[in-house]
């Protein structure tokens, strides 16, 4: 073999990957993505729970704030909440719904706090996975 002969070999060598490399990276990018994506999936739940609850919150003070306004007695919804009126800013900027699209409820409850609750991720309030700002008993 002559010099010519040596670097054309070793110029068609540099010149691009083989089919088994590019299966390699290919297949460590696809096992990266089988592991992140549950990972990631999860966690967008677990940060919308946790949003909810701070929604939660927000409208149990805004309620408080609404009675202390009026005498102690609560709106018949949560409407009166998010309302301007000439004289002052709405309780609730924006709209009563939780991270997942459903309208979060209130019920007047006496002397008691009201219950407030996010039906959660399911969208259907009476099931398990329901969120409310009062404990439920076990």
């Amino acid at each position: 073999m002559n010099r010519n002969e040596v670097k054309k070999i070793v110029r068609k060598a540099e010149q691009g990957f083989t089919l088994i490399e590019i299966m390699v990276v290919v297949g460590i990018i696809g096992l990266l993505v089988a592991v992140l994506i549950p990972n990631v999936t999860g966690k967008m739940n677990e940060a919308r729970i946790a949003s909810a609850r701070v929604q939660i919150k927000n409208v149990e003070e805004a309620l408080v704030a609404y009675s202390m306004k009026h005498g102690g007695k609560y709106p018949d919804s949560l409407e009166a909440l998010t309302q301007e009126t000439d004289d002052e800013d709405a309780l609730l900027q924006g709209g009563v719904e939780d991270p997942w699209g459903t309208p979060i409820q209130f019920e007047k409850r006496g002397k008691k706090r009201p219950l407030i609750t996010s039906a959660g991720p399911d969208g259907e309030f009476g099931t398990e996975d329901d969120l409310t700002n009062v404990e439920k008993k076990k």
